[in-house]
């Protein structure tokens, strides 16, 4: 596990927060004992949902910029597919099928009518 700095953990806040609110009990700024507990609880909580946020937008920035980068390969991968390849004599190249048959989105298509007017005819 790689160990972070000191500033980029949630112990040290935590402990910032407390030292901060400790002093000021200490300098009698605050003067009463529940009042300070009250603060740390408080502020502790707070840079516990700062933290969280923080987290959760780190998180989407990177879900994001992932995200698009996916789609720029796929963008660009199109594109170069999308060119026509040029034979020796500098003609386009276009594809041909194979065979005479219809392509399957056609054949299903007309299986579906003809089943249909099979169903209407019985009527």
């Amino acid at each position: 596990m790689k160990l972070r700095p000191g500033y980029r953990t949630s112990e040290f806040w935590f402990t910032v927060v407390s030292f901060i609110f400790s002093g000021l009990y200490l300098t009698n700024i605050l003067k009463d004992n529940d009042q300070k507990e009250e603060l740390i609880t408080i502020v502790t909580h707070a840079v516990e949902s700062c933290m969280l946020i923080g987290g959760q937008l780190i998180i989407l920035y990177r879900y994001v910029s992932s995200r698009s980068q996916i789609k720029q390969q796929y963008d660009k991968k199109e594109v170069e597919n999308e060119q026509k390849p040029i034979d020796p004599s500098g003609t386009t190249v276009t594809k041909q099928r194979s065979s005479n048959t219809r392509s399957r989105k056609t054949n299903t298509k007309r299986k579906k009518q003809s089943n249909n007017s099979k169903k209407t005819s019985g009527k």
